[in-house]
């Protein structure tokens, strides 16, 4: 299930973000680029506004964005905490663009 979700999403940030999606990972590649913050805040910017599949996943899910980001901030680097809220938002996630 997850990895048809992944395809999804990966396929339409490169089709709507190719520049920032290009340029974030070949910053992530480059042994010496550990930081790579500016490529991913401009990527973040694009799927937020060009990404047809997230947009959709943000309308229709987004309670359940909004319940896994706050677990997330309350886990404290625990993310074993929060799987069950994540399970549930890839399953509306995929539900949403498939």
């Amino acid at each position: 299930m997850s990895g048809l979700l992944d395809q999804i999403l990966m396929e339409d940030i490169a089709r709507n973000c190719p520049q920032q999606f290009l340029a974030f990972h070949k910053c992530m590649g480059d042994p010496q680029g550990s930081n790579c913050g500016t490529e991913q805040v401009q990527l973040a910017v694009c799927i937020k506004g060009q990404v047809p599949a997230f947009q959709k996943i943000q309308g229709e899910c987004g309670g359940r964005l909004q319940a896994y980001e706050a677990c997330l901030k309350n886990a404290r680097g625990d993310t074993k905490r929060c799987e069950g809220d994540l399970k549930i938002l890839r399953k509306c996630a995929l539900g949403s663009v498939s």
